[in-house]
């Protein structure tokens, strides 16, 4: 039992830090989304609209996917820092070019139309599962 609490003292502070630091990356690309994106959607979320909970649900496993595979695949903190950032990013791009294939989906969100939603989400999971995989190597 003793290797176990040896091992749980030592590494911590390190699970800890890589916590903090795509906790970090996530709320930035959460912010930098939700500030890109032409309707309030966390308004329309709190007020029972299901398209636009659809979708900022699935922004949120969006973002979260790639996050998960630069920490399957780090070395050290800076590696992690630099990996999720330069994911988020890419992440963020992705959305955009799924937003431009999808036109009108902002409107159509608004207007509380699910089906939609439900498409640009996978979409967006989807891309996020490949960059992912793409980071996991």
């Amino acid at each position: 039992m003793r290797p176990a609490l040896d091992s749980l003292a030592n590494g911590l502070p390190y699970l800890i830090f890589y916590l903090l630091v795509v906790t970090a990356i996530f709320i930035i690309g959460l912010v930098i989304y939700t500030k890109l994106t032409p309707h309030k959607e966390l308004e329309l979320v709190q007020n029972g609209n299901m398209a636009a909970s659809i979708h900022f649900s699935s922004l949120i496993f969006s973002l979260t996917i790639p996050l998960a595979a630069c920490l399957v695949k780090r070395f050290s903190l800076f590696d992690v820092a630099i990996w999720g950032t330069t994911s988020m990013f890419l992440q963020l791009f992705l959305f955009r070019l799924t937003d431009a294939i999808f036109k009108g989906m902002p409107q159509r969100i608004t207007n509380d139309e699910a089906a939609p939603a439900l498409v640009l989400a996978a979409f967006k999971i989807a891309g996020s599962v490949l960059l992912a995989f793409a980071i996991a190597g």
